[in-house]
């Protein structure tokens, strides 16, 4: 299967790395990146083959993955559209982009798939979820996003929450990281020993509870002694409605979803 990622950014270079760190061979995978140097820059990192010509690099690709801003994803199936293969499968991995746009601008018969994926796509812990017209065979494409993660198929109708629990989701632990760690270096601990405490909390964390079948809830109660240390922490969490927080955050991204690139 031959490759090309379209529009390298930070997303694009995370499926790219992950892709890599899978065993795909370099000989594989083309991309683009703008500006030159900066096609330069990630050719030299990792070996592969990345210019600034879209309609060049899908030429031969069995596989296109759309990885540039939504409002530039028009422009960019304009420009590849003539070059494409055939049997070619465009993925696009832009938020808020629907399918019936996608395919307008490719040629008839082309595949056209969204994908929901996220920066984890680096260590290949990415969770990505797919959507396509009804009875599209999804295969070739779970396999290919299996290589850097979990994956999971969805109606289109619910891409918009995918990607705000999904897409924006590593910012929230993100967020949740960087104020435990302040936390801990107000409370006089170095910053680097801080770090290492929070980084290796959080995936303790997430390990247990990917390694349970019960509910995050109950996990909670398991870990929470009446009147201890844990307890008092989340009296604090649930007096500032965090939980409600969450949910309107995740609510404000999906909204933000449904307006990109409309």
């Amino acid at each position: 299967m031959d490759i090309a990622i379209i529009g390298v950014g930070h997303l694009g270079e995370a499926v790219l790395i992950g892709l890599l760190e899978s065993g795909m061979p370099p000989a594989q995978i083309w991309a683009t990146a703008q500006p030159a140097e900066r096609a330069a820059i990630l050719a030299d990192a990792y070996g592969i083959e990345v210019g600034t010509d879209n309609a060049g690099a899908v030429s031969e690709a069995d596989v296109v993955l759309i990885a540039t801003r939504p409002g530039a994803v028009e422009r960019v199936l304009d420009e590849i559209a003539p070059a494409l293969e055939p049997d070619a499968v465009v993925v696009s991995l832009a938020a808020g982009v629907p399918l019936a746009k996608l395919a307008a601008r490719l040629p008839e018969g082309t595949i056209a798939v969204r994908a929901m994926t996220n920066v984890a796509a680096r260590a290949r812990e990415a969770a990505t979820a797919l959507t396509a017209p009804e009875g599209t065979d999804l295969t070739e494409i779970e396999d290919l996003f299996d290589r850097v993660g979990v994956t999971v198929t969805v109606e289109e109708s619910l891409m918009d929450l995918v990607t705000a629990v999904g897409g924006s989701g590593p910012a929230f632990l993100l967020y949740l990281a960087d104020a435990m760690t302040s936390a801990a270096v107000d409370g006089g601990m170095d910053r680097a020993a801080a770090r290492v405490m929070v980084e290796q909390t959080l995936l303790g964390a997430c390990l247990h509870l990917q390694s349970s079948d019960e509910p995050p809830a109950e996990l909670l109660d398991q870990v929470t002694t009446p009147g201890g240390p844990t307890a008092a922490a989340l009296d604090v969490l649930n007096d500032a409605a965090v939980g409600d927080a969450v949910r309107r955050a995740v609510a404000a991204a999906a909204r933000r979803g449904r307006g990109l690139a409309r």
